[in-house]
């Protein structure tokens, strides 16, 4: 009866660890929550050979509100512009930039602003206007406009460029004039935001661990 017990408590032992082993199992390895939004914006960004400028003044926030502002950006004779603001939160960002001019390309702005909030973003154009036509103040997304530069040839320019992340992410860019052949960019005010945590999708509460209570075994 002795044998008994003990090899009946030893086959209810490897039965319960058998079973904690495919409750384990069922967790994929090195799965995690998704990631928290993170919000970044730019006043401007130059690359090509006409010049290169790196996104000037630039933020990122995990968490908490950050911001930079940069009086004037002529370090390159391509562009100019002055009174450069960014803003950014996880899931809110915003640049504004004012007085824009690309002179080889007849483009000029007195104010060119992109904003991201929740994931959805727009841009606002004032007074601006590129080989004497007045560009309009709300362009829809991605709207593109042939655009002539001056030694460059024929490009275009796209207005309130919107792209989704592979992360999920949302970039809104004001105004990008491309350079023939992609050889570059001009890119005013940008910002990228992710949807806030109340707004994400709920995620599928984590197994909880299955105990196993011993049993009393009576002969």
């Amino acid at each position: 009866m002795h044998a008994f017990r003990r090899m009946t408590t030893a086959g209810l032992l490897a039965a319960g660890l058998g079973t904690a082993g495919l409750t384990a199992a069922a967790v994929p390895a090195g799965a995690s929550a998704p990631s928290d939004p993170v919000g970044s914006a730019y006043g401007l960004a130059v690359s090509g050979p006409l010049g290169a400028v790196p996104p000037v003044p630039a933020v990122s926030s995990e968490r908490g509100a950050a911001h930079k502002s940069l009086l004037r950006e002529d370090h390159t004779k391509f562009v100019r512009a002055s009174a450069l603001n960014v803003d950014a939160t996880p899931a809110n960002a915003r640049s504004n930039v004012s007085d824009l001019a690309v002179p080889t390309a007849k483009l000029a702005a007195d104010a060119v602003s992109a904003t991201c909030r929740d994931g959805r973003g727009g841009a606002h154009l004032t007074q601006a206007v590129v080989a004497g036509k007045r560009l309009d103040a709300t362009p829809p997304p991605n709207t593109t406009v042939p655009v002539d530069v001056e030694g460059v040839g024929r490009t275009s320019l796209v207005l309130n460029k919107q792209q989704q992340m592979p992360d999920g992410r949302l970039a809104v860019t004001a105004m990008q004039l491309n350079l023939p052949g992609g050889k570059g960019a001009v890119r005013v005010a940008s910002a990228t935001c992710g949807r806030a945590a109340a707004q994400r999708p709920a995620e599928a509460p984590a197994p909880k661990p299955v105990r196993h209570h011993d049993l009393a075994v009576t002969g």
